[in-house]
């Protein structure tokens, strides 16, 4: 059962939510490579890893809502069941906490 990044707010657990994710999305790319989104999802979250959390760069929420559409992309684009699954609720935590990450704690 997935543990939202609020009730858990740090730099390792971060980490943890961007690595499962981005197991996930390769593995939906890799079964679905035609399927625009798990292209888009994929490559949003390698970049999240570099820039975020590899990179040290700092985003706004604005900022990192902008760059990294994610969060809305589910919004508009799961329904029901879908909107609310771990990878779901994973992929928007990522995009919320970055703007967070460079105050988070480490552990």
């Amino acid at each position: 059962m997935y543990t939202d990044l609020e009730d858990k707010l740090t730099k390792k657990y971060y980490r943890e939510i961007v690595e499962k994710a981005l197991l996930q999305a390769k593995e939906e790319y890799e079964q679905f490579p035609d399927t625009l989104m798990n292209v888009s999802f994929y490559n949003q979250l390698q970049d999240i890893k570099k820039t975020v959390i590899d990179n040290n760069e700092v985003y706004t929420k604005d900022e990192a809502y902008q760059k990294y559409p994610m969060a809305v992309m589910i919004a508009r684009n799961f329904v029901a069941e879908e909107a609310n699954t771990d990878y779901a609720n994973m992929l928007k935590d990522i995009v919320w906490g970055i703007s967070l990450y460079p105050t988070m704690i480490e552990e």
